[in-house]
C-alpha cells in the first residue's frame, strides 16, 4: 500500500474532487467509507472548512490517498474502511474532523481538519516519515501485499537507456538481470565452500568476474561481473561492481556467506567439551539476561494470560468507544449548531410553531367549510319540513285521491327534512373537532389563526436568524463545558487501543518465537511475576520483620541474647499494669 499525503486550503474542493467525474472521467460510485462528520458530502466539506476557518494555519486540510498494488486485488468497503480509520487514528487525527471517499477499486482519499474537535492543531511536522512505518504495520496487519518489497529496492533498478541498448544488442533481458540470476544460483550452490568454490560456480554459469582486492594489503574488496556478449559501443566489455547488481552481492555480505568463521585453533584440543559448555552457559546467561530486557521494556511482555488481557482490554475499549461515540455525536450537534447548520431548541420551537399555526389555518377552514354545508342542510331541511306542513293540511280534503297524495307528499317530505337534519348535525360535529384541532396545533392562539401565521410569515427571516444566534450562542457556551469530557474520553479510548495493539503485537511475536526462546520467555516471565509479588507483600507489610537465621551451633552467649530478645518481645505484646488494655 502507498501513501500520498498533501496539504490545502479548504476541503470543499478536495471533496468536490472526489464526488466529480475525475480528471479523465475515471470516478465511478463516489461513496463516503468512514468518518467523523456526518451529512451529504456538501455538508460534510461545509462543516470542515467552518471548524477550521478560525484557526489562522496557511493549509489546515490534511489530504492522504490510500493505493494498493494489483496483487491486492478488490478490497470491500468495510475492509478499506478499516484500514483508512486505523491510518488516521495511528497518524494522530482521530481526534480531528475527518471523512474517507472511495470512488474507485484501488484508492481512497481522506480529507482531515488538522484542527480537531478541542480546538487543538494537531502538528504534521514529519508526517511523510511518520507514514511509513504505519503504512507496513497496516499491511501486515491486514495480509496485504509489502508495496515496498514489489518495487524491488534490495537491487538496483535497470533503467530504461539500459533495456533498450540491450534490445538493441539483441538481448532477451538486459544483461544485468542474467547475471543477478546466475550469480544468485552461484552464492546459493557455494555458501559455505569460500571463494574458490563460488568462482568455479560463476564459470559454469558463462558469468566473467573479476576480483578487486588491494595492491597493497591484499584484502578483498568484493567482485565485478559481465558477461561475454556485454559490449559497449567501442566493443570493449561491461563491468559491473557487484552492489550494483545486488545490494546481497556487496563483499560485506557476500564474504560472510561464502567463507564462515573458522574454528579456533585453541578450541580443538582436548579441552573443546569444556569450552563449548562454557560457552553455552555464558549464552544462556546472556538470552536470559536479554530476554529479561526485553520483557522489562516491552509493556505488553510480562503479561502472563494475553487472551484474558486481550478479552478484559477489549470489552473495555468498546465501552470507552460508546462512551466517545457519544460525546463524539453531542460534539458534532453543537458544531453544527454554531455553524447554523443544525437545529436548535429555539429555531426548533420557532419551526413547531409555523407548523402548528399552518395546522390550526388548514383546520379553521375546514372547520368552516363543514358549517357552510351544514347550513346548506338546515335550509333544506327547514324547506322539507315546510312541505311537510303544507301536504299535512292537503291531506285533509275530502277528496280521497287529493288526501292520499298529500298525505304521501308529507311523508316524502319528513324524510327528507330527516336526512338533512342528520347531515347539517354530522357536519356541525366535525366543525366543532376541527376547531379543537386548531385550538390544539396553536394554543397560545385565539381564533384569527390565518393573521398570526400571516404576522409570523412576514417576519420569518428575522425570526429565524435571530433564533439561529440564540442556539449559536448557547451552543457556544456548551461547547466550553463540553471539552474536559470529550478530551478525557479521547484519552481514554487512545489508551485502550494502545493496549490492544501491544497486546496483539506481542502475542504475534510471541506466536512467530522458536520453542525454545518461548520456554525460556515463561520462564523469565514466572519470576518476574513472583519478584513483583514478593516485593509488593514485603511493602504492605506493617508488622513482619526480618528473621536472621540461628547458626546451626549457638554458643552460650548467643542462646541468653536470643532469650532476652523473646522476652522482651512477650513484654512488649502483655499491657501492664499503667497501660489500657488492648
Amino acid at each position: 500500500m502507498i501513501a500520498k499525503i498533501t496539504k490545502g486550503k479548504k476541503a470543499s474542493g478536495a471533496i468536490r474532487y472526489d464526488f466529480g467525474p475525475g480528471r479523465r472521467d475515471e470516478h465511478e460510485n463516489a461513496r463516503v467509507l468512514a468518518g467523523s462528520v456526518p451529512g451529504t458530502p456538501r455538508q460534510v466539506a461545509r462543516l470542515i472548512d467552518h471548524h477550521t476557518r478560525p484557526s489562522g494555519i496557511a493549509k489546515p486540510i490534511w489530504r492522504a490517498s490510500l493505493s494498493l498494488p494489483d496483487e491486492d486485488g478488490v478490497l470491500s468497503d468495510e475492509r478499506f474502511a478499516a484500514i483508512a480509520t486505523a491510518y488516521v487514528e495511528r497518524m494522530g487525527y482521530g481526534g480531528c474532523p475527518w471523512v474517507v471517499v472511495r470512488h474507485g477499486d484501488d484508492h481512497v482519499h481522506i480529507t482531515v481538519s488538522r484542527v480537531g474537535w478541542d480546538r487543538r492543531t494537531v502538528d504534521d511536522h514529519g508526517d511523510y516519515l511518520k507514514s511509513m512505518p504505519i503504512v507496513r504495520a497496516l499491511e501486515r496487519e491486514h495480509g496485504l501485499v509489502d508495496a515496498g518489497a514489489l518495487s524491488n529496492r534490495r537491487a538496483p533498478q535497470v533503467s530504461g537507456q539500459e533495456r533498450a541498448a540491450s534490445e538493441r544488442r539483441g538481448a532477451v533481458e538486459p544483461e544485468r538481470l542474467v547475471i543477478r540470476a546466475a550469480v544468485a544460483e552461484a552464492v546459493a550452490a557455494a555458501a559455505g565452500r569460500g571463494r574458490p568454490a563460488f568462482e568455479a560456480e560463476l564459470r559454469q554459469r558463462g558469468v566473467d568476474f573479476r576480483a578487486n582486492e588491494s595492491k597493497t594489503t591484499g584484502r578483498m574488496n568484493g567482485y565485478s561481473f559481465s558477461v561475454p556478449a556485454w559490449t559497449d559501443a567501442e566493443g570493449g566489455q561491461v563491468w559491473v561492481t557487484a552492489s550494483k547488481t545486488a545490494k546481497d552481492f556487496a563483499w560485506q555480505k557476500l564474504g560472510p556467506v561464502l567463507e564462515p568463521k573458522a574454528v579456533p585453533a585453541e578450541a580443538a584440543g582436548p579441552d573443546l567439551a569444556a569450552l563449548r559448555l562454557a560457552e553455552a552457559r555464558e549464552r544462556a546467561v546472556d538470552q536470559r539476561a536479554e530476554v529479561v530486557r526485553t520483557l522489562r521494556t516491552n509493556p505488553a511482555g510480562t503479561v502472563p494470560d494475553l487472551v484474558n488481557a486481550l478479552r478484559t482490554l477489549r470489552t473495555n475499549l468498546d465501552t470507552r468507544e460508546s462512551t466517545l461515540a457519544a460525546e463524539t455525536a453531542t460534539a458534532m450537534r453543537l458544531d453544527g449548531l454554531v455553524s447554523g447548520v443544525g437545529m436548535g431548541p429555539r429555531r426548533g420551537e420557532l419551526h413547531r410553531r409555523r407548523i402548528g399555526l399552518q395546522a390550526a389555518v388548514a383546520a379553521e377552514a375546514e372547520a368552516d367549510g363543514h358549517a357552510t354545508t351544514a347550513g346548506q342542510h338546515r335550509q333544506e331541511a327547514a324547506a322539507a319540513r315546510q312541505v311537510e306542513a303544507d301536504s299535512k293540511a292537503g291531506a285533509a280534503s275530502r277528496w280521497p285521491g287529493r288526501a292520499k297524495r298529500a298525505a304521501e307528499a308529507a311523508a316524502t317530505a319528513a324524510a327528507l327534512a330527516a336526512r338533512a337534519e342528520a347531515e347539517a348535525g354530522r357536519l356541525e360535529g366535525l366543525a366543532e373537532r376541527a376547531l379543537e384541532r386548531a385550538a390544539e396545533a396553536a394554543p397560545d392562539v385565539r381564533g384569527r389563526y390565518d393573521e398570526a401565521l400571516t404576522a409570523l410569515e412576514s417576519g420569518w427571516k428575522q425570526e429565524e436568524r435571530a433564533a439561529i444566534g440564540q442556539d449559536a450562542q448557547a451552543a457556544r457556551l456548551q461547547q466550553i463545558d463540553h471539552q474536559p469530557p470529550l478530551q478525557a474520553a479521547r484519552v481514554a479510548v487512545a489508551e485502550a487501543r494502545r493496549g490492544v495493539e501491544q497486546l496483539l503485537a506481542e502475542q504475534a511475536r510471541r506466536a512467530a518465537l522458536p520453542p525454545e526462546r518461548l520456554q525460556l520467555e515463561d520462564q523469565v516471565r514466572t519470576d518476574l511475576a513472583r519478584e513483583v509479588t514478593a516485593r509488593a507483600a514485603r511493602a504492605g507489610s506493617t508488622t513482619a520483620r526480618p528473621r536472621k537465621a540461628a547458626p546451626k551451633k549457638a554458643g552460650p552467649a548467643a542462646a541468653a541474647e536470643q532469650a532476652e530478645h523473646l522476652r522482651r518481645q512477650q513484654q512488649a505484646r502483655r499491657p501492664g499494669p499503667d497501660t489500657p488494655g488492648r
